[in-house]
């Protein structure tokens, strides 16, 4: 198969299962991928327009004894959306909520770490996040799935910044004074030094939040 270009929403994930292949590794690590893959290291985050070299599927063979039933198990892709909800004050803590990707349902109060996980189609773009606040109302987020750029770009430095509530506007990867204000503000957030621009102490800053192995609550510079 000729290279694929990459469209908004895709990922390597999501990419493999369409073509029927075992897993996303099957993809990156085919040798034409080699420098997509120094780039790219996380099959959730493309960017449009990577170009991704998608092989053919392998015919398999197994040995069987005739005259014998024989049972095969088909591996499935799988894919996890996972959040962690926040307030102004801090994690919103024994708020109800509701999740849904695609079909797939998680409801009921948000635990102590604010995490929130459900595993979803390979292939789902979007989602809702449904929150009920202590007042009764309901605030609601849209999600959208496999769309954040790499955090080598500038739109993904943006992207994760909004996410985190230091807004700056559209991800266009403009690096305009809305976005400077922001990077300033996660920097004093953080306890970096703050000056406004994009180096690697900030991107390494942001990454450590969407690692599943880094409590969030150590993140915060002290008082």
């Amino acid at each position: 198969m000729p290279f694929h270009d990459v469209q908004l929403g895709e990922t390597l994930i999501g990419i493999a299962a369409k073509n029927r292949l075992d897993s996303a590794d099957t993809v990156l690590d085919r040798s034409e991928n080699a420098e997509l893959k120094k780039v790219r290291p996380d099959v959730g985050i493309l960017k449009q327009g990577d170009k991704v070299f998608v092989p053919n599927r392998e015919m398999r063979q197994e040995a069987c004894a005739i005259d014998s039933s024989h049972k095969f198990v088909a591996k499935k892709p799988k894919a996890w959306i996972r959040i962690v909800a926040h307030d102004a004050d801090g994690k919103v803590v024994g708020k109800s909520y509701e999740l849904r990707v695609w079909g797939k349902v998680a409801s009921g109060a948000i635990p102590a770490d604010g995490i929130l996980e459900l595993q979803v189609p390979v292939d789902a773009t979007d989602g809702i996040l449904l929150i009920t606040m202590e007042d009764g109302t309901i605030d609601r987020w849209d999600l959208r799935l496999g769309y954040m750029d790499p955090i080598a770009e500038t739109s993904g430095i943006q992207s994760r910044l909004n996410n985190l509530g230091f807004p700056c506007g559209d991800p266009d990867g403009v690096l305009d004074d809305e976005t400077k204000a922001a990077i300033r503000a996660f920097q004093a957030y953080v306890g970096i030094e703050v000056t406004g621009a994009i180096d690697d102490t900030l991107r390494t800053k942001l990454t450590s939040f969407y690692d599943p192995a880094q409590d969030e609550s150590s993140q915060k510079a002290s008082s």
